[in-house]
């Protein structure tokens, strides 16, 4: 890849937030909104779990999460299996808020997407589902 292409491709990635930020008032980190995303889709996670997913050390997980419990977004469960083990859940405002930005982010990615035809736009996500396997 040439310098210059990874320049545009930083730009579009710029401009993708940009948009974004105006369609949406961020009360909230990126960090923050991951670990909404992880436990809306996967539903209770071990604090340890979410660490690693997220990319932070425990402790910064657990003052993630605390901050999030304390503003009503996520709330502390025992699991069924061994009540010793506590997880985190998202909350009824939790998810809200989340579903909040998932549309706000749909338009303003979409904004860039129906530049795009429909054979690019297939192009386009099987890409990027292509570079981001593991």
């Amino acid at each position: 890849m040439e310098s210059r292409d990874m320049v545009d491709f930083i730009e579009l990635v710029r401009n993708v937030n940009k948009a974004l930020r105006k369609e949406w008032d961020f009360q909230i980190s990126g960090p923050q909104l991951v670990l909404l995303r992880l436990l809306k889709n996967n539903g209770p996670m071990r604090m340890s779990d979410l660490a690693e997913e997220v990319g932070i050390s425990y402790s910064g997980a657990t003052n993630l999460g605390n901050r999030m419990i304390k503003e009503g977004y996520l709330e502390r469960i025992h699991s069924e299996k061994d009540r010793r083990v506590v997880m985190l859940t998202i909350t009824q405002k939790g998810s809200e808020f989340y579903e909040s930005f998932s549309g706000a982010r749909d338009k303003a990615f979409g904004s860039f997407l129906d530049k795009l035809t429909e054979e690019e736009k297939n192009e386009f996500i099987r890409l990027s589902r292509k570079m981001l396997a593991e």
